[in-house]
């Protein structure tokens, strides 16, 4: 499972990404390698996409949505379940305030938890996830990855889930294609803005 970072501006806090198994991973960046490639996109960054700047600078929409045509193409036969969870802040400080509670987690980790529990809970993705163990993969970068982490730990020790919670770890995002399409649903998830809609 992938999930990407929050940006400060935005209203609402969203933690997306995707789920399958580590065959199933590779073969997907294996396949997607091609496509980056011939679009000459060095990396996906969802915001630059849907300004038209950066790598996809002077890029026509329905380029734009043949490129993500090809890279769901690539995608659909080999994950196995997105998943995303938003948080709007204000409401969350709100509750978190009326909630009497001495602490409580950001947002973002709010969100994070929510999935580890959709993920275990899931009809088509549950049972693998607890026989077999799910790893978790967040973008660097994000000032709340810290408490995201110990929680993911809190959890896996309060509920006796080593052998199903197997590991957390961070890695930037042009390193890793799963990273960036997990941005990608993030973004339109967070924004609740229109698909390719071009500046100006």
């Amino acid at each position: 499972m992938t999930a990407v970072r929050i940006r400060k501006q935005n209203r609402i806090t969203t933690v997306a990404g995707y789920l399958a198994k580590d065959d199933r991973w590779r073969d997907f960046e294996t396949a997607a390698e091609p496509i980056f490639a011939e679009y000459a996109v060095k990396v996906l960054h969802a915001k630059d996409l849907h300004n038209t700047d950066g790598d996809f600078k002077d890029w026509r929409v329905l380029k734009k949505h043949a490129f993500v045509a090809r890279i769901c193409q690539a995608m659909s036969p080999r994950l196995a379940l997105g998943v995303s969870m938003s948080a709007l802040k204000a409401t969350y400080v709100t509750r978190a305030a009326e909630s009497n509670r001495k602490r409580t987690v950001t947002p973002y980790t709010f969100c994070f938890g929510v999935i580890i529990d959709w993920i275990l809970r899931d009809i088509r993705a549950g049972r693998d996830a607890n026989t077999e163990g799910v790893a978790f993969i967040l973008e660097t970068g994000n000032e709340h990855n810290s408490e995201a982490e110990d929680y993911f730990h809190s959890v896996r020790k309060q509920h006796n889930l080593a052998n199903v919670l197997r590991s957390i770890c961070f890695v930037r995002k042009v390193s890793c294609r799963a990273i960036q399409i997990a941005d990608l649903l993030a973004f339109y998830r967070d924004d609740m803005a229109p698909l390719w809609k071009r500046p100006g």
